[in-house]
Parts: structure tokens; C-alpha cells; sequence
């Protein structure tokens, strides 16, 4: 059943009748063709899973798509779409904002995507997976080795707090999950122009410094994921260092190092 449900669509695909009823008609619908783009997606996201299909039937019809969590052996219904009255020959497109049927953020993992009519059966259109965080820099990137990384000592006496991402001067910073903007401020000693996410669905705040410029968001502002929040710079006391991203993760308030858990969102 796994298999089957991760069977990306195409013309001829076999049907999955998850709950056709008995002498339900459909209107003689028959799934020709369809894909799921793109094949890696965030929750909320300025990207949106986008759903591409068409059909043949008698007449005009509403389509259902069905979205499944397939983990561990084992299916389940994340987000069910009832479509209008579609037109059957033609391309049709439908997004998915990545979020439950609830409206909270869909987990991380594989998903099949499934079509049909109202009733069933269904057909495989194609599958997706969802991480639940991507890389704050939206460009080429690098570090600036030990003495960017968490910890690392500094001539004041303090330890890094944060974790440092090379990148070209004016390289987009993203918001890495869909949240909300706790702080978007200036500090002319350490941070520079800088910028808090508070994530949605989970404990962590993430502290973006040295932006290039004041932040493209202001505090209250809900953002999706992948919003631009602003630039790589070199303000605050990162003049005279390559330009860089400093990121800070804290979970209740608590520093976390940020080099591991950036090297598993860096897909």
C-alpha cells in the first residue's frame, strides 16, 4: 500500500478506491495525467505545493485531492480539497499552503497526493516531501570557520552566541518556518541591524544580525515561510569582518548551537 501511494501520477496509473461507495456514479471520470510540484516543500511557504491534473468524463464534475502523511507503514489524511465544478480535458491547478485541514503546519515527511472524483476511486498524482525548516541565506553560502562558531571566545571576554553564515553582501535572508516577528531593531555595538522570528508550532526564536539594511518586516507581522526578512551586511560590529549572517536559535529562552541544526535544513 506504501508503494502505492507514493506512485507519482501519469496516464494509466492505477486506481486507489480509498472509499468509493457502492453504485455512487462518477460520471464516467477517468484520471489522464498530473504532477505535483515542486518535489521539496515548507509548510506556509512564500512557494506553495502546487497540484496539476486532468481528467476525462462525461460531464462537468467537482474533483476531490487528497493529501496523506505516509509514515511507518501507515497512511493518513492531512488535508482533504473539494474542487468546483471542473471541466474535464482540460489542465487544471490547484495550490496547497502546507497546512491541515486544522490550519496548523502540516509535519515534516513524505506525502502522496491523490485524485478523483467525490466517492472515489482514486488515482496517484504524485508525491511531495515537506521539510519542517529551510537555510535562513538564499544564496551561495560558506562559514567563516572557528572563529564564527558557537562558543567561540571573544576578546571582551564573552562567547559567541550565535553562529556565523558567509555570504555576497545584499544575499537574501529568508524566514526559515512560518512565524511570527517578535523584534525588528537596530543595535549600533553587537547586532547591527537585526531581526527575531518566533516559529510557528514550536518553541524556538531565531535572531537574524548585521543586516544590510533595517528589516523588510516590522514586529507583530505574521510571515510565511521563505519571506524575505532582509539582507546579508555587515552592521553592528561586523564592519570590518567578511559579510555574514549571525543566527541565533533559542528554544524557552535557552541558546542552542545553531551549526547542526542549519546543516540539516541546508537541502
Amino acid at each position: 500500500m506504501v508503494a502505492a501511494l507514493l506512485l507519482a501520477g501519469s496516464a494509466g496509473a492505477a486506481t486507489v478506491p480509498f472509499d468509493a461507495k457502492p453504485g455512487q456514479g462518477n460520471e464516467g471520470f477517468r484520471f489522464k495525467d498530473g504532477t505535483v510540484t515542486p518535489r521539496q516543500a515548507i509548510p506556509f511557504s512564500v512557494q506553495p505545493v502546487r497540484f496539476h491534473f486532468r481528467f476525462a468524463a462525461r460531464q462537468s464534475m467537482k474533483v476531490v485531492i487528497r493529501v496523506y502523511l505516509v509514515a511507518g507503514g501507515r497512511k493518513r489524511v492531512i488535508r482533504r480539497i473539494v474542487t468546483g465544478r471542473l471541466q474535464p480535458g482540460r489542465w487544471h491547478h490547484r495550490g496547497w499552503d502546507g497546512r491541515t485541514g486544522r490550519g496548523r503546519l502540516a509535519p515534516a515527511g513524505h506525502y502522496g497526493v491523490f485524485v478523483g472524483p467525490v466517492g472515489g476511486p482514486f488515482s496517484g498524482l504524485g508525491r511531495v516531501r515537506l521539510h519542517g525548516h529551510q537555510f535562513p541565506v538564499d544564496g551561495p553560502h560558506g562559514t567563516r570557520g572557528y572563529i564564527g562558531e558557537f562558543g567561540a571566545p571573544r576578546v571582551d571576554g564573552r562567547t559567541h552566541e550565535g553562529f556565523d553564515v558567509t555570504a555576497a553582501c545584499g544575499t537574501p535572508l529568508v524566514a526559515v518556518r512560518a512565524g511570527t516577528i517578535l523584534k525588528a531593531d537596530y543595535d549600533p555595538e553587537l547586532y547591527g541591524n537585526f531581526v527575531v522570528l518566533k516559529g510557528k508550532g514550536e518553541r524556538r526564536t531565531y535572531k537574524y544580525s548585521h543586516l544590510l539594511r533595517p528589516a523588510a518586516v516590522r514586529k507583530g507581522q505574521i510571515v510565511r515561510a521563505g519571506r524575505r526578512l532582509g539582507s546579508v551586511g555587515q552592521t553592528g560590529n561586523a564592519a570590518s569582518t567578511p559579510c555574514h549572517l549571525h543566527i541565533e536559535i533559542r528554544t524557552r529562552g535557552r541558546l542552542l548551537n545553531p551549526e547542526p541544526i542549519l546543516d540539516s535544513w541546508d537541502w
